[in-house]
């Protein structure tokens, strides 16, 4: 089975977000989420570079492979990892999927978004990146059930 194969099933496995919030906010939080949502979006570089730091981090223990738009990378050097996800964060579009193999897992990440996805990660792999999220100040927790993209 080829990885895109492999990404799109993974879709349908349990969620987890790498988030700048501990939990998803009320509906009548009286409009603060978007002003929150606003800061964050106009000072975005401290937030994309935490993101990279904790997948270089995870890449040091890992396998990965990243699909973007442009084509496939399996095991990419560091550098270009950083330059892929870079590169959408600049640009504010597009996406950059990590496969996982060893583990089964995925993480996306959405141009424009303030938080990463995580598919079907469990074990020692789900312990890890829980920490290394931590230790970037951000929150590691189950997404909604409708967050999947398509």
């Amino acid at each position: 089975m080829d990885v895109s194969t492999r990404i799109e099933e993974l879709f349908e496995k349990e969620a987890y977000l790498i988030d700048i919030l501990p939990e998803t906010v009320s509906r009548d939080a009286g409009g603060r989420y978007f002003s929150v949502e606003e800061y964050f979006r106009s000072h975005r570089s401290e937030l994309d570079r935490r993101l990279t730091r904790i997948l270089l981090r995870l890449y040091c223990c890992y396998d990965m492979t990243a699909v973007t738009e442009e084509g496939t990378a399996e095991q990419p050097q560091a550098a270009r990892l950083a330059a892929l996800l870079e590169k959408v964060f600049r640009e504010d579009r597009g996406f950059v999927n990590i496969y996982l193999p060893e583990c089964d897992a995925l993480i996306t990440f959405y141009g424009g978004d303030l938080y990463m996805t995580v598919y079907n990660i469990g074990g020692e792999a789900r312990e890890l990146l829980s920490q290394l999220v931590s230790a970037e100040g951000l929150f590691f927790r189950e997404a909604p059930v409708n967050n999947a993209k398509e």
